[in-house]
C-alpha cells in the first residue's frame, strides 16, 4: 500500500489542492472555538456582576432589586440625553454596581432606621470611594463605569460628595444615574421612610433642575416619565410573584 506524502510549496507557489481549503476550514473553526470561549467569558462576568448586585442589596435592604430598577431607569435616560452610554458595557456595569462600597459599611449604619449623626453621614460617604477602590482592577468597570461608582451622588449645584463637582464636570453617566437612583430611592421603602408616590418624586425631581440634577436629564426624565412608570410597573408585578 503506498502512502501519500504533503509536497511542500516553494516560495511563492500555491499550496497544493486541497490543502489551501484545509487551512481556511481550520482557521474558521478555531475563530469559532475562539468566539464560543469569549462568549462564556462574558457571561460569567454578566453573571458575577449580577449576583454581587444582589448581594448588596440583601446587605442594605433585603432585597436584590434595587440594582436592576436603577440600571434600567438609567439606561432610558441615557437613550435621550446620552445614547453613547448605551454601547459603554462599562456604564451599564457601573449603574448595577453603584453602591458596591456599602459593602464595608457597617450594618448598624447602613439599615438604622432613624436619621445618621454626622459621623455615620461621613461613613456613609466613603461607599463611593471604597467602591471605586474595589472595582479600579476590573476590566469589566473601567472608564464611565467606575466614574458613576465614584460620582454618582455629585450634585449638579456642587453640594454633592465626593469631590464637590459641580455641573459639566461630573461625569455625564453619573448625572443620569443621579435622576434614576433618586426615583428609585423614593417611590421604594427604606429602613428610615416608607415609599412615596411616583407623582411626589416626579414633582421633586423637576423643582430640582439645575439644584441637585442636570436639567437636561431632568428634561429626558420627563420626555421619558411614561416609559419608566411602565418600568416600575413591570418590576412591581415580577415582585409580586415572587
Amino acid at each position: 500500500m503506498g502512502i501519500t506524502l504533503f509536497r511542500r510549496s516553494s516560495p511563492g507557489e500555491p499550496p497544493p489542492e486541497g490543502q489551501e481549503e484545509l487551512s481556511a476550514d481550520n482557521l474558521r473553526r478555531l475563530l469559532e472555538i475562539e468566539r464560543g470561549q469569549r462568549l462564556l467569558l462574558q457571561n460569567a462576568y454578566e453573571d458575577t456582576v449580577v449576583a454581587l448586585a444582589r448581594a448588596l442589596e440583601s446587605k442594605d435592604s433585603g432585597t436584590g432589586a434595587h440594582s436592576q430598577r436603577v440600571q434600567r431607569y438609567a439606561l432610558e435616560l441615557a437613550d435621550a440625553v446620552a445614547p453613547e452610554l448605551l454601547g459603554d458595557a462599562s456604564a451599564e456595569h457601573g449603574f448595577l454596581l453603584h453602591d458596591v462600597g456599602k459593602i464595608g459599611i457597617p450594618d448598624s449604619v447602613l439599615r438604622k432606621p432613624g436619621p445618621l449623626d454626622p459621623d455615620e453621614r461621613r461613613l456613609m460617604q466613603t461607599h463611593t470611594l471604597m467602591g471605586e477602590r474595589m472595582l479600579s482592577d476590573v476590566a469589566l468597570l473601567r472608564g464611565e463605569g467606575l466614574r458613576v461608582v465614584r460620582s454618582h451622588h455629585e450634585r449638579w449645584d456642587g453640594l454633592g460628595y465626593p469631590d464637590r463637582l459641580v455641573g459639566d464636570e461630573i461625569p455625564i453617566g453619573a448625572r443620569v444615574f443621579a435622576v434614576a437612583d433618586t426615583l428609585d430611592a423614593l417611590t421604594n421603602d427604606r429602613p428610615y421612610r416608607a415609599a412615596g408616590s411616583w407623582e411626589d418624586a416626579a414633582t421633586l425631581i423637576v423643582a430640582e433642575a439645575g439644584g441637585q440634577f442636570d436639567p437636561d436629564v431632568v428634561e429626558a426624565f420627563l420626555e421619558r416619565e411614561l416609559a419608566m412608570r411602565s418600568l416600575q410597573r413591570e418590576f412591581a408585578s415580577l415582585a409580586a410573584l415572587n
